[in-house]
């Protein structure tokens, strides 16, 4: 039909994407490098098809990322309706998704363990340490039933000596505390029976937990380390 010609000519003529910013901008409004974002683009091609590139659907989804609302990309970072923001974020988040076993994993193999263990004690002579574990918490919209719990999300965090990103639950309500968390997830089992090799990881006072070491709370070495893996 003539009409959905002309939308689907007026769509493209309002693309809009990263590679429009300068690098500054990428990294201020997406929070990353643009060759990073040109790398997800090109991980995502060949599964995020529709009328808008790729680009401009990555670029949206980011934004939305960066800031938690739909106003920059709708308004400021592109030329879109509501709905078709949210159709961008949601198949490029759905994508994301899919690939998450490609990037996120704890491999327990007596190499890595050595690797991560080695990592770690050159940065803060951490013995057998194998991660570092934290929750953090991320503001969300609460919804209409019990909103006093749901503040924010509490996401829960293991990345290696490398910032690398092991392990990663976000799907229990700020209210929850982080031991909790902890116990409902499959990390626990990465350090017992066949893996109770593997060490331990390094956290804070949340997690009284046998395979997490105590908390060292006046260490300039792990306020250090503490620095590095939220910056």
């Amino acid at each position: 039909m003539w009409w959905q010609k002309a939308l689907s000519s007026k769509v493209l003529l309002q693309q809009f994407s990263y590679m429009d910013l300068n690098d500054d901008q990428c990294l201020q409004r997406l929070q990353f490098r643009k060759d990073v974002v040109t790398e997800l683009c090109h991980l995502l091609q060949t599964r995020v098809k529709t009328a808008l590139l790729v680009a401009s659907k990555v670029t949206i989804a980011l934004n939305f990322y960066a800031t938690g609302t739909f106003q920059g990309a709708t308004a400021d970072i592109s030329i879109l309706s509501q709905y078709a923001a949210h159709c961008s974020i949601r198949q490029v988040t759905d994508a994301l998704y899919k690939r998450r076993r490609d990037y996120i994993s704890c491999p327990m193999t007596r190499e890595k363990q050595f690797k991560r263990s080695t990592g770690f004690s050159r940065i803060a002579v951490f013995p057998r340490a194998q991660g570092a574990i934290d929750c953090t918490h991320v503001a969300i919209r609460a919804p209409q039933n019990n909103p006093e719990i749901f503040r924010n999300r509490n996401v829960q965090l293991v990345c290696d000596h490398k910032h690398q990103i092991m392990a990663v639950d976000a799907q229990y309500p700020g209210s929850s505390h982080d031991a909790f968390i902890l116990r409902q997830t499959g990390v626990p089992g990465l350090f017992e029976p066949p893996n109770e090799g593997g060490g331990w990881l390094l956290r804070d006072k949340g997690y009284p937990l046998p395979f997490a070491t105590p908390p060292l709370l006046h260490s300039n070495r792990t306020m250090s380390f503490s620095h590095q893996v939220h910056h």
